[in-house]
């Protein structure tokens, strides 16, 4: 066990500000009108950093964000429906997969980790594709850390007459996301990520107007969107036990985001990117992304010298976090890469240390020896 709080680098869960820890302290009823004010002022203000107006709602949902996703596609795509799934990641694939356990039509147009999702590519396959209803893409693929093109798919989607379907779990909050300037149909979230908040509650942003008796065909009972909503709508209240505590630390962390500012949470995750960028950098991490593909989220970093393979990343992580730094514990195997988060309330001393680590180990050629290497259960990217 670690023997202090460790210090996290994370894409999620976050090391969080001490008053959003803070707020977890107080005991609600869930059926109390305490806690229904707590969920109303959550929806709300979700809604506000969407800039989303009357015919949005937001439908949130307990659990991680891909209970979120899935609650999504199994509700409201039909049978009939075929989706263009957009993947350049680990996540896009996820949606692929909760697709085909619910033998869902769709298709996937995929690209490498280090490639934008093509806006021309995209198009060609709906324009060759009239079947296809829905797009779905991942706003930030933090396999890479790379930003796909918002605005321009979802004027795509627009243009060609399909819903759309935005996975924006690890850009929401710092990336902004504009509901009338840019409209989307739906976009999928979670509090653990730019919101600063702990894992626990997901949410999707979606037009009233897809939320009816004819248009939800809910596949599962706990991950019935369209019944999570009425229950909203109707009383207010979640269908089944909500994490109450976890719920006043995310509407903590909106109150922090509506002080800060969205703008001002990308410029502070972005300092922090470009720091930990100059201080690894002269040490042989190269980022796998070039500057302008690279979000302010994650950067996925290579380093053949001391980090060659999963074996070298397993005996590299032991070590720092050894050094109480905590940072995404998995090792993409086809690029040979790892990944450092940018989020949260990380401080400058982290980073520092963080390189200083890096420096030690490269000064010292440090890596796994012959046994080590044959004892080493590596963990890889999943």
């Amino acid at each position: 066990m670690l023997s202090r709080n460790p210090r996290l680098l994370t894409p999620g869960p976050l090391a969080l500000a001490p008053e959003v820890k803070a707020s977890m302290q107080s005991d609600l009823g869930s059926r109390d009108m305490a806690f229904r004010e707590v969920t109303r002022d959550i929806r709300r203000a979700i809604q506000d950093i969407a800039n989303a107006g009357p015919d949005y709602t937001t439908v949130l949902m307990q659990g991680s964000g891909t209970f979120a996703i899935e609650a999504v596609l199994s509700t409201l795509v039909k049978d009939t429906d075929k989706v263009l799934v957009c993947s350049n990641g680990v996540y896009g694939e996820t949606a692929a997969k909760i697709m085909r356990r619910h033998r869902l039509p769709h298709v996937v147009l995929a690209y490498p980790i280090d490639a934008p999702v093509s806006l021309k590519a995209a198009e060609a396959m709906l324009r060759e594709d009239p079947s296809i209803t829905h797009l779905y893409f991942v706003h930030c693929e933090t396999t890479s850390g790379i930003l796909n093109p918002l605005e321009e798919l979802l004027a795509l989607a627009r243009a060609r007459g399909v819903t759309s379907i935005v996975d924006s779990m690890s850009a929401f909050g710092a990336i902004e996301v504009d509901a009338r300037r840019h409209p989307f149909d739906i976009l999928i979230s979670s509090g653990n990520k730019c919101l600063e908040a702990p894992p626990g509650i997901a949410f999707a942003i979606l037009r009233r107007a897809l939320l009816t008796a004819q248009s939800a065909v809910p596949r599962t009972y706990t991950l019935d969107l369209f019944d999570q909503w009425r229950s909203f709508e109707e009383s207010g209240e979640w269908r089944s036990t909500p994490p109450t505590h976890v719920a006043q630390a995310l509407r903590a962390g909106l109150r922090s985001l509506e002080q800060e500012t969205v703008a001002g949470r990308h410029a502070r995750y972005a300092a922090i990117r470009d720091r930990l960028v100059a201080g690894l950098r002269p040490l042989g991490f190269a980022p796998i992304l070039p500057p302008q593909l690279q979000s302010p989220i994650c950067i996925a970093f290579r380093n053949d010298a001391l980090v060659p393979d999963a074996i070298a990343f397993a005996d590299y992580y032991a070590h720092l976090r050894a050094a109480r730094l905590l940072i995404y514990a998995r090792f993409h195997e086809a690029s040979r890469s790892f990944r450092i988060g940018c989020i949260g309330r990380i401080e400058p001393g982290w980073v520092e240390a963080t390189r200083a680590f890096a420096r030690a180990r490269r000064r010292a050629g440090a890596g796994p020896g012959p046994a080590e290497r044959r004892a080493a259960m590596p963990e890889r990217l999943s």
